[in-house]
């Protein structure tokens, strides 16, 4: 969580610099989080697996070992974009609106835009 309020703080002040408003429109953020959605969980998706199967309680090896730990992956990456994408997108239509209520205060939107999505 604190990733995704240094990375809003980070690109606001750097729109903030290069002239913009600092608002992402709906249409972009729907689009950086369905990437980033899906992004974070192919990356993480083998790592995951190997977890899961470290608690399974036929052990490890029993459990498939280093076999297939990409099995399921397209399903998991295509369950994954609709919500982060929705996510980023409430979140990036609620910051303003938060924003405009107490000030600019960026971790107090931020906090309270992360709660929405």
């Amino acid at each position: 969580l604190n990733i995704v309020f240094a990375a809003g703080l980070e690109a606001h002040n750097w729109q903030r610099n290069m002239g913009g408003t600092g608002d992402t429109p709906f249409s972009m953020a729907l689009l950086a989080g369905g990437c980033a959605g899906t992004s974070v969980d192919v990356a993480l998706f083998p790592i995951d697996t190997i977890k899961t199967r470290c608690q399974a309680k036929e052990g490890f090896f029993a459990a498939g070992g280093f076999k297939g730990i990409y099995r399921g992956l397209t399903a998991a990456a295509a369950g994954s974009a609709p919500g982060a994408a929705l996510f980023f997108s409430t979140y990036e239509t609620v910051k303003p609106i938060v924003k405009s209520q107490i000030g600019d205060r960026p971790v107090a939107v931020q906090a309270c835009a992360a709660s929405a999505g």
